[in-house]
């Protein structure tokens, strides 16, 4: 028996088991200090709190792990036991800091009242030596800011005033004490930290020697599917991180960023399906390590079904919406035709083999039945999640698969995230949108290179205009490419280029990921491709900066005219003076 399983068990949401699923529950728990991932912010705040009297305030979502750096923090400063709870606030003397310290735990746990009480004494309390922790979620935090204003408690500053610079902290979440009226403070948004950065450390703790050596004796180890799990983590850890790792920068890029708590979900569960120890018999076969593979388990699948169940948990109904295992890959040939199974590692190889195998027999004998069913289809796509997470891949095979699965340009993505780019690298990105900023303002695809992009007059809805007005232009040498490095002061793991795009003007516009991948696409020659509408709103504040910096200034009135020809564009300029018409 291993009380692991039954912890990690408590872990999600997929059935009423959750009892550690909060923070709170989880750091009485014997397993959180072996499981717990420290935070590079709790170092780094329990430093400030070091310097001087300090007042911080952590905000954020739901799950994004307040009270648990909390504890970190104050363990770090020898102010609370191992495995002792919180209080909903108290205020004790620090020998590391010396000085008393104040931690309110959550200040949505507290009447209205005692949030005011509290939250001033926190903020007034660094005049007097006192250094101290708010938990607040946003929405109280400002109203309790507002309050304190409105009835005289922070002074030299407005309620409005006060609340578009909390905003405005929380969007930067830069990490350095702000001024708000006559009170310091040091805000974090967690909701704005990137919880990506921790996922490889997570699936380092969940499949910890140590944490998996009460199964080493049992004899139901050989047939057990959670151990087998563990097992095949183990055996092939890199690649689960890159794939596990790249699905969580895939939502974050979408706007859809993940909570630790969501993400321990999925992890959880996808290593142990919510069985336990006592569900599992020394006859277990075959089947039942395939029904609870890690691979099936993560996409929110008991087997070749929707586990319906899994599906409370928010990573698992995301990742089913992108339905990755119905795309293609080139390795279905070798899976589903030549029946090798070789590309994948031996203890999953051996799962899939033997289903595979018993599956191709029934379907042999009775093709009609199973022509009725969609159980063959089911079946390809479950081989497809065991080669994501399980297959055998170096970083160039690994690149290929993901590029496959999420974006033609993820890949290289996050390559220019991580790293200076290339000089190559950037030509090539120039290259790329500047293909897809010629479609976008001009409406046709590039030909040749012309040197420079028009900006004509554009009618909505229409078609291709065979005779556009020009409004202006931009030459090659008005657009360049360039990363800027973002630093993070409390976490260097969150450190990372940023790709903007740069005009002469001296404006510059980010590009993010799903822009990057519709530049792409555009360049490529896609006519229409989706786009969310953040992204669209962008791209129309961008063109509406190009018409406003590079339109035509001539101090004599001309009209120009891009009409489209079969042998590419031909520019027109037309003068009118008086009766007389005068065209170049």
């Amino acid at each position: 028996m291993n009380n692991f399983v039954a912890y990690l068990n408590t872990l999600n949401n997929a059935n009423s088991s959750n009892e550690n699923a909060l923070a709170e529950a989880q750091i009485t728990n014997n397993y959180y200090k072996k499981f717990h991932v420290e935070r590079n912010l709790g170092f780094y705040l329990a430093e400030k709190l070091k310097e001087k009297p300090t007042c911080v305030i952590l905000t954020g979502h739901a799950g994004d792990g307040k009270t648990s750096l909390v504890y970190q923090i104050l363990k770090s400063l020898k102010m609370i036991e191992e495995g002792s709870s919180l209080k909903k606030h108290e205020q004790k003397y620090s020998i590391e800091l010396e000085r008393d310290l104040l931690y309110i735990k959550d200040m949505s746990e507290l009447m209205e009242e005692k949030q005011l009480e509290l939250l001033r004494k926190a903020i007034k309390g660094k005049k007097d030596g006192v250094s101290s922790i708010v938990v607040s979620n946003t929405g109280p935090l400002i109203n309790t800011f507002r309050q304190l204003i409105k009835i005289g408690h922070i002074k030299n500053v407005s309620e409005d005033i006060a609340e578009m610079k909390l905003l405005e902290v929380m969007d930067k979440n830069s990490g350095v004490e702000i001024t708000v009226g006559d009170s310091e403070i040091l805000l974090i948004n967690m909701a704005r930290i990137d919880n990506v950065v921790l996922v490889p450390k997570l699936i380092d703790r969940i499949s910890s020697d140590e944490l998996w050596e009460g199964c080493t004796n049992c004899q139901k180890v050989d047939a057990c599917p959670i151990y087998n799990n563990y097992k095949s983590i183990k055996d092939n850890k890199t690649n689960v991180n890159s794939f596990v790792t790249s699905y969580y920068r895939w939502l974050f890029e979408l706007d859809r960023r993940l909570t630790v708590r969501q993400i321990l979900a999925q992890l959880s569960y996808s290593m142990t399906g919510n069985l336990t120890c006592n569900d599992v018999s020394e006859s277990s076969s075959s089947e039942m390590k395939f029904r609870y593979h890690f691979s099936n388990l993560f996409f929110g699948y008991k087997g070749l079904e929707v586990n319906e169940e899994a599906r409370q948990i928010r990573a698992i109904e995301e990742l089913q919406e992108l339905n990755l295992d119905s795309k293609e890959t080139k390795y279905d040939y070798d899976f589903f035709v030549k029946n090798d199974f070789t590309h994948l590692t031996d203890s999953t190889k051996e799962v899939a083999f033997e289903i595979w195998d018993k599956r191709s027999q029934k379907y042999r004998l009775k093709p009609v039945d199973f022509m009725q069913t969609d159980e063959p289809y089911q079946l390809r796509k479950a081989i497809r999640r065991m080669n994501f997470l399980f297959g055998r891949f170096n970083e160039e095979t690994t690149n290929y698969l993901l590029d496959q699965l999420f974006s033609p340009v993820f890949s290289n993505y996050i390559s220019y995230r991580s790293k200076k780019v290339t000089v190559k690298e950037k030509r090539n990105v120039k290259a790329t949108i500047y293909k897809a900023l010629n479609f976008i303002l001009v409406g046709t695809h590039l030909e040749k290179d012309m040197g420079k992009i028009y900006l004509p007059l554009q009618r909505h809805g229409t078609g291709n205009q065979n005779v556009q007005l020009l409004l202006g232009e931009l030459n090659d040498n008005d657009i360049n490419v360039d990363q800027e490095y973002l630093g993070s002061i409390y976490d260097d793991d969150e450190s990372h280029y940023e790709i903007n795009l740069i005009f002469s003007s001296g404006k510059k516009f980010k590009i993010p990921l799903m822009l990057f991948d519709y530049f792409n696409r555009i360049s490529l020659g896609a006519v229409t491709t989706s786009i969310n509408p953040s992204l669209s709103h962008g791209i129309d504040t961008m063109k509406s900066q190009l018409f406003n910096d590079y339109k035509y200034r001539d101090e004599n009135e001309i009209i120009r005219l891009l009409i489209h020809t079969l042998n590419g564009p031909k520019l027109i300029k037309l003068q009118i003076d008086q009766l007389e018409l005068f065209v170049d």
